[in-house]
């Protein structure tokens, strides 16, 4: 049940799923003590899970970049929830206290109480920032499940014009899904920005996410005067960031 639920693993619904992503930058010399610490929330995600408070977690690395600044995300973390009203409820109810009695029941002969109060209080995450996202449009998986070591891509998108979602629906869509066809990507999505916190970057309206394959093959060249026109019009409708590289490390869709 749970394969056919994760947003970035999966196809997904379009009108009632909604995703929170956190990217989290990381404090300097930090990366083994952020390991620790995602294994340890894993308990508590997978208990929510469970419980019916959401419907999948998973966890990517960001590949850096030349040129990265210091706020640069390290990891993306993605939290899936089937509804708005999931989202809200495990959000207004959520105790710090509940969750980490959760964690150490969870981890129990596993992990010492003390270790697990050190980790969880020590000073890891520099800033997260938190966007809230609703699926707009994608793509069926193709070639088989997603697992740990993956990689994924994606870009923000700023929109400029008001048919920018059905631009890409009906333009870059079909592209993305032809090449998928052709075995050079497993997946392609849009998703649409809908909240966000106050250390969130504002410009973004939009996020594209494809999964490519190793070796793929160049895409076919467009024959349809009309398609190359609509494909050149693209800088009209939005300001495309550049392409970012996730891997993934943990996730409930084991």
């Amino acid at each position: 049940m749970k394969k056919i639920l994760f947003l970035l693993l999966i196809p997904f619904s379009i009108s009632a799923q909604l995703v929170s992503a956190d990217f989290v930058v990381i404090n300097e010399g930090m990366d083994s003590s952020y390991h620790d610490l995602e294994k340890i929330w894993s308990v508590y995600h997978m208990e929510s899970i469970k419980k019916g408070e959401k419907v999948a977690w998973s966890v990517w690395k960001r590949t850096p970049r030349e040129g990265d600044n210091e706020k640069a995300a390290d990891y993306v973390i993605f939290n899936q929830f089937s509804s708005k009203d999931q989202h809200d409820k495990m959000m207004n109810s959520f105790d710090m206290k509940k969750a980490t009695s959760i964690m150490k029941n969870g981890l129990k002969g596993k992990m010492s109480s003390s270790k697990i109060n050190k980790t969880l209080n020590k000073n890891i995450k520099k800033e997260v920032r938190n966007y809230t996202l609703q699926p707009v449009d994608a793509i069926p998986l193709m070639g088989g499940d997603i697992k740990v070591g993956d990689k994924m891509n994606f870009a923000t998108m700023i929109q400029k014009d008001e048919n920018y979602e059905e631009y890409e629906s009906k333009v870059w869509k079909p592209v993305f899904q032809n090449e998928a066809l052709r075995g050079n990507f497993k997946w392609w999505a849009l998703t649409r920005i809908v909240d966000r916190n106050d250390k969130a970057y504002k410009p973004p309206t939009h996020l594209v996410w494809n999964i490519g394959v190793e070796n793929a093959q160049d895409f076919l060249p467009v024959s349809d005067f009309i398609d190359q026109e609509m494909r050149d019009l693209r800088d009209s409708y939005r300001e495309m960031g550049n392409t970012q590289e996730l891997t993934l490390v943990y996730t409930s869709n084991n």
